[in-house]
């Protein structure tokens, strides 16, 4: 998986096919850095639609007052790139941890 995205809060599944980015409940991963309860995979065929995680998270963000966020990412690239669009797009009540796997 190239991004895994935990929650304090139930995360929907989604499947984007036509952008090529696959949101899936998470299996019994286990990563040392999860500590939150719930989480999904993402996997990412087309690095070029990365908004589409961005807009995933504000709409989860939007169902609830607050949420608990943490991103692991194993690519340097989207890295980067979803830490500078998260960064300056934050809403107030919600805290966002991002890291690298």
């Amino acid at each position: 998986m190239d991004i895994f995205i935990a929650s304090n809060r139930q995360l929907p599944i989604r499947y984007y096919v036509n952008e090529a980015i696959w949101i899936r409940r998470g299996g019994s991963t286990k990563l040392p850095e999860l500590t939150l309860p719930f989480f999904v995979e993402v996997e990412i065929k087309n690095r070029v639609n990365l908004q589409i995680i961005i807009e995933y998270i504000f709409e989860f963000q939007r169902q609830y007052k607050q949420t608990e966020i943490q991103i692991l990412i194993k690519d340097t690239y989207i890295l980067a790139n979803i830490q500078d669009m998260l960064t300056n797009n934050t809403l107030t009540n919600h805290t966002i941890t991002i890291q690298q796997v």
